[in-house]
C-alpha cells in the first residue's frame, strides 16, 4: 500500500505541476510579450537645419542676387516634405507660421542635399533670414537666425 500512496501522491503532483505549468504558459500569450519597437516621440526628433554658405552679389539695375546654401542632418522615421528659406526685412524671426505677410519664402525646387536656393532682393536694408525642413507630420525644424545688409 505505502508504494501505491507514494506513486498516486507523484501522480497527484505530477498532474497539477504540468496544469499550473500549461496555465502559466497560456497565460503568457495573453500578455503579448514579444519584444516591440518603440517609436520615440519627443520633440528632439527633429533634423537639424544649418546653412552652411550665404553668398550675394549684385547684378546692376537687377538686384542682388543672395544663394543660400543648407543642409539637414537625416533622422530615422523622420521624412522632409519641403526645404526653404524664410526671410524679412521687417520680422526679425521670419517663420512658416507670420501671419502678418511680412515673411517671404523661397522653397528648394528638390530635396537634395546639401541644396541651394538663389533669390533676388531689390530693396536695400537688413535682412533676417533662416533655413526651415517640413517635416510630413506638420513639424518644422529651422536653422539659426542669422541677418545681412544690401
Amino acid at each position: 500500500m505505502t508504494n501505491w500512496r507514494t506513486y498516486r501522491h507523484k501522480l497527484v503532483y505530477s498532474v497539477m505541476i504540468a496544469l499550473l505549468g500549461g496555465l502559466l504558459i497560456s497565460g503568457c500569450s495573453k500578455w503579448n510579450l514579444e519584444p516591440k519597437e518603440i517609436t520615440p516621440t519627443s520633440s528632439s526628433t527633429l533634423p537639424t537645419v544649418t546653412i552652411t554658405n550665404v553668398d550675394n552679389f549684385s547684378i546692376t539695375g537687377r538686384g542682388t542676387v543672395v544663394t543660400f546654401t543648407f543642409n539637414v542632418t537625416s533622422v530615422p522615421r523622420v521624412t522632409v516634405k519641403e526645404l526653404g528659406v524664410c526671410y524679412s526685412t521687417t520680422n526679425k524671426t521670419p517663420s512658416l507660421a507670420d501671419a502678418s505677410g511680412t515673411t517671404a519664402l523661397a522653397k528648394a525646387k528638390d530635396l537634395t542635399l546639401p541644396s541651394s536656393i538663389g533669390i533676388t532682393l531689390t530693396a536695400k536694408g537688413t535682412y533676417y533670414y533662416r533655413a526651415y525642413a517640413l517635416l510630413d507630420d506638420g513639424r518644422v525644424s529651422y536653422s539659426k537666425l542669422d541677418s545681412f545688409v544690401i
